[in-house]
C-alpha cells in the first residue's frame, strides 16, 4: 500500500504559499515600501514599465517577467507553486508511528521498523503494469487488435479476482 504526504521538496521555500493574484499586491507593496515609482521600479526588476503596470493591477506576465519580479520583490518563485507530494511507503508509515511511541526507545523504534520493512518487501506482491500506446490511424493493425483484446480480458480477471468493492474472494 502507498500513502501520499505533502513534503516540502524545496531548500528556502516557505512555509506559506501564495496564490498567483498575490502577484500584484506582492510587487506594489514592495514598490511602495522601496519608495520607488512605476517607471524606477520597472528598472530597478528588469522588466518593461507597462508590463509592472499591468501586473499591479492584476495581470500576470510571461513567466521570464514573472520570474524577475517575484525575486525582485524578495519571494521565492516556488512559493506560487503547490508543493510536490512524495510517495510515503507503508513502512515509511509505520517507522513514522513507532518513532512517536513513548513507550519504544529509539533503537527499539527502529529494530521493530526494520523487521516491518524487510517483512513488507519479502511478502508486498508488486503491482503488475501493463503499458499500452494506440495512436491515432485510419486502421487498426491486427496484432494491435489482439493486444488489446488480451490487455482488456487480463483487465477482467483481475476485476473478477477482486470480486465485490476490490476485496480478494474466498480469502
Amino acid at each position: 500500500m502507498v500513502h501520499r504526504t505533502r513534503v516540502n521538496t524545496g531548500g528556502s521555500l516557505a512555509d506559506d504559499t501564495l496564490n498567483f493574484e498575490d502577484l500584484g499586491p506582492l510587487v506594489a507593496n514592495e514598490r511602495k515600501r522601496r519608495g520607488l515609482s512605476l517607471r524606477d521600479a520597472a528598472k530597478d526588476a528588469g522588466v518593461p514599465f507597462n508590463t509592472l503596470a499591468r501586473v499591479e493591477r492584476g495581470h500576470l506576465p510571461d513567466l521570464v517577467k514573472f520570474k524577475r519580479l517575484v525575486e525582485w520583490s524578495g519571494a521565492d518563485v516556488a512559493q506560487f507553486f503547490e508543493r510536490r507530494e512524495r510517495t510515503v511507503t507503508t513502512p515509511e508509515v509505520v517507522a513514522q508511528h513507532l518513532q512517536t511511541d513513548p513507550s519504544l526507545s529509539d533503537d527499539a523504534a527502529n529494530r521493530i521498523a526494520g523487521l516491518v520493512s524487510d517483512l513488507y518487501q519479502a511478502l508486498a506482491q508488486p503491482r503488475h503494469v501493463t503499458a499500452a500506446h494506440l495512436r491515432a490511424a485510419r486502421t487498426l493493425r491486427p496484432d494491435a487488435a489482439r493486444s488489446v483484446a488480451s490487455l482488456v480480458a487480463d483487465l477482467q480477471d483481475a476485476v473478477r479476482e477482486r470480486g465485490p468493492r476490490g476485496t480478494q474472494e474466498g480469502v
